[in-house]
């Protein structure tokens, strides 16, 4: 199967729109959660607007022998085109009052998901020989860093790191990486910031368009590196000029 494209967190926020963007261009969608009830609702909304040739897959991307074995079996025989990383979670707290399984999750489904997740795809477009596209969804936090994010911050760092350093690999094979810092997006994961006032405006006025970001920002990002075919290695951000 052609034009195929995999999202992983294709269940909400970010992802979700990504996918929505990708489909919207005829292409397949491997749709990847880890709820299976949300998968198996978006694979059907998918296919009810979309047509058929949408999967859902249920997985948890931070476990590796999960990802070797049901996303191989999954992707295998289709041409993947596309990869787009946007699984992600926080577990925001100080620092020094984290726990020990609140950090490794952050890391674990972050940054090893999303290296775990390319490894197997990457294989699968190195062997049909016909380049591909990787996106991996950073965030600017990765950039600046955040009090009360110190975990969240060093997983998508290290997403940036990961990006630059797979772009300088893969791109003798045609294999564009690239990676995306949004800024402040309003989805689930900032939804309780929303509720709290002080915090909304303080965000909104570090913020020179004075307004937050849609997933739908995202999306778009996503569309346009796919089409450019000599962008490669980058960070895209798409942040209202938060970090200037």
């Amino acid at each position: 199967m052609n034009n195929t494209v995999i999202v992983t967190g294709a269940t909400r926020g970010i992802g979700l729109a990504i996918a929505h963007a990708f489909a919207k261009l005829d292409k397949k969608l491997i749709l990847i959660g880890r709820d299976p009830n949300r998968v198996a609702a978006t694979q059907q909304l998918f296919v009810d607007t979309y047509g058929e040739g949408h999967q859902g897959v249920v997985l948890n991307v931070a476990d590796k022998e999960a990802i070797d074995s049901t996303l191989k079996d999954v992707i295998k025989g289709r041409t993947i085109d596309t990869l787009v990383n946007a699984a992600g979670i926080s577990r925001d707290k100080l620092f020094i009052q984290m726990k020990e399984h609140d950090l490794e999750d952050t890391i674990n489904t972050n940054l090893l998901g999303t290296m775990y997740v390319t490894q197997q795809v990457a294989k699968a477009m190195v062997r049909k020989r016909k380049g591909g596209c990787i996106i991996n969804i950073s965030s600017v936090i990765g950039l600046s860093g955040n009090v009360g994010q110190c975990a969240y911050s060093a997983s998508k760092a290290g997403i940036i790191g990961f990006t630059k350093s797979l772009a300088k690999e893969l791109g003798p094979l045609q294999i564009r990486v690239n990676a995306i810092a949004p800024g402040f997006i309003e989805t689930d994961m900032t939804a309780d910031l929303l509720t709290q006032t002080d915090k909304k405006e303080s965000l909104l006025a570090s913020i020179p368009l004075r307004r937050f970001g849609q997933p739908q920002d995202i999306a778009e990002a996503a569309l346009f590196i796919e089409k450019s075919t000599y962008l490669h290695g980058q960070v895209l951000q798409i942040d209202g000029g938060l970090i200037v």
